[in-house]
């Protein structure tokens, strides 16, 4: 953890010679303005200078989560750049270069061993080459990933929505309008855990609160994420829209 430290300290010594800005993040890297009433899980440094952006990600332990350095046009667009992302004891979990211009990136994902678990190539918009390796570098085929859905398919969940969300009063009387942003865990069996809300300083209080309500009673479980046919827990995100007629 130690050198993780000093990283941020040398960051935060450099913004004499850069621009730098600094922000709290949550659960789902959304900004947190006020931590006491809120908290935060991540913090994000973003250090600037001339045609290079280095935007780092750190857990509130210091701990590198992702990495991305761009080069910038000269109107500050993105012209490619490379990301890494890292497991908590600091390897590689994944590398991506990408090329915004042509439409071109090359990404590769890594087991916690260190050994190549993908190699993606795209060019041209198009796929050139996905291979899949085992953790002891034999290749395997794709594997097959199912994502999670509510049962009843997406008609049932928009019927769901239409039947039980109410637009709150307080909210009404306030004229406030937004899309609160969910996330929620699903374990083997579909069923739903926690609900936490991603955005909770930036939209009317009822609102979410509205959302969560609806979230939990809805009836049954969700199908859940499978991989290669075998139920996995796993994370869901979805937006709940509330606007006034």
């Amino acid at each position: 953890m130690r050198k993780y430290l000093y990283v941020f300290l040398f960051l935060i010594q450099s913004s004499i010679a850069s621009a730098q800005t600094f922000e709290y993040l949550n659960f789902m890297e959304m900004p947190v303005v006020d931590i006491s009433k809120y908290g935060y899980e991540y913090f994000k440094i973003v250090l600037e200078e001339k045609s290079v952006r280095h935007t780092q990600i750190f857990t509130k332990d210091t701990i590198k989560v992702r990495h991305t350095t761009a080069l910038l046009d000269e109107n500050g667009n993105i012209k490619s750049g490379r990301t890494l992302t890292y497991f908590p004891n600091g390897e590689t979990e994944s590398t991506k270069r990408f090329d915004n211009i042509n439409s071109a990136s090359e990404e590769k994902t890594f087991y916690s061993n260190g050994a190549l678990k993908s190699e993606i190539i795209v060019n041209d918009g198009e796929l050139v080459s996905e291979v899949y390796y085992s953790e002891t570098g034999e290749v395997i085929p794709k594997p097959i990933i199912e994502d999670p859905a509510p049962k009843g398919g997406m008609k049932e969940w928009n019927n769901h929505l239409a039947r039980n969300l109410r637009y709150p009063p307080d909210a009404r009387a306030a004229k406030a309008e937004g899309t609160v942003l969910l996330e929620f865990d699903l374990n083997e069996k579909g069923e739903i855990g926690e609900v936490r809300v991603g955005n909770p300083e930036f939209i009317h209080k009822a609102l979410w609160v509205e959302a969560v309500r609806v979230i939990k009673i809805y009836p049954k479980n969700w199908i859940p994420k499978k991989e290669n046919g075998v139920p996995v827990p796993s994370t869901v995100r979805l937006p709940i829209r509330f606007k006034l007629s």
